[in-house]
């Protein structure tokens, strides 16, 4: 299948929301689990345990793995591994952004037949020229994988270079969202497996997301950054059905138990599934 179809099956099987993996040593702590990468190996595992790997999607954070060095690599390999192999589909956040070689290098090590760390798709950025990904999105599209761009970040510094505007008037964010729409385009009809990343704090989410017709969206922010279902609701009214709502470090706002994670994931599940 490819990344569209299954992105598609999973969100109608599970609801659209996205299970960010952050495992910083402060998160580990409050779980009572090693800052090492044994510690947040098992806290992503104790996250697929108390969802009963019934979840679209979920978002590992790479910095948090990669700060254990290879044993760090190597968790995250497992995790997606397992992830992949009980039907939950994969989201590395690691937002690659590079030229050439160096841009097709990285696409093979997250999309090959042979990588270790196989995925179903990577955030990414742009600001080297969003043609310099054209090798990483031919990469990932022939092997049925799906890339994000940051378009529109939830953090309030990216705010003055994602609105700057070019000579021809667009913004940069406008600019990424009429250069995405058009290469998902080359796709086919329909959705397309180049998404976006627009924050769900944005107070221009709805525009950048209606500059956005044949994108998935990737909306960080909800939960710890303050943002809610709602809010994705109201500033994205026409994504819904295409939406991911990722939640993070709010999965355990109601305690760090296998048990209350799983009461805590259906919730945010219900809500996600009742409103986009």
């Amino acid at each position: 299948m490819s990344f569209v179809s299954r992105l598609q099956a999973a969100i109608a099987a599970h609801s659209p929301l996205c299970v960010g993996i952050d495992p910083s040593a402060a998160l580990l702590k409050s779980c009572g689990l090693p800052d090492s990468a044994d510690g947040a190996l098992e806290f992503g595992k104790r996250v697929l345990d108390a969802a009963q790997y019934q979840l679209s999607i979920i978002k590992p954070q790479s910095a948090f793995f990669e700060r254990f060095g290879s044993a760090g690599f190597r968790a995250m390999e497992e995790l997606a591994t397992l992830a992949r192999a009980k039907g939950v589909m994969v989201l590395l956040d690691g937002k690659r952004g590079d030229i050439d070689t160096t841009a097709e290098a990285y696409a093979e090590s997250y999309f090959s037949a042979s990588t270790p760390l196989r995925v179903d798709a990577v955030t990414t950025h742009a600001y080297l020229g969003f043609a310099a990904l054209e090798k990483f999105l031919t990469i990932a599209i022939r092997n049925e994988g799906g890339v994000f761009v940051v378009v529109r970040s939830s953090n309030p510094e990216g705010r003055d270079l994602q609105l700057a505007k070019l000579a021809n008037g667009e913004t940069v964010a406008g600019n990424l969202s009429r250069l995405i729409t058009e290469r998902n385009r080359v796709c086919g009809a329909g959705l397309g497996p180049i998404g976006a990343v627009v924050g769900a704090t944005c107070d221009d989410a709805a525009e950048t997301v209606a500059a956005l017709p044949s994108a998935f969206i990737l909306a960080p922010g909800v939960g710890a950054q303050g943002a809610t279902m709602q809010d994705i609701l109201k500033r994205m009214p026409q994504a819904k059905g295409r939406v991911l709502p990722n939640v993070s470090r709010a999965i355990l706002a109601n305690g760090t138990s296998i048990e209350e994670i799983r009461g805590t994931i259906r919730t945010l599940q219900q809500q996600a599934r009742d409103l986009l």
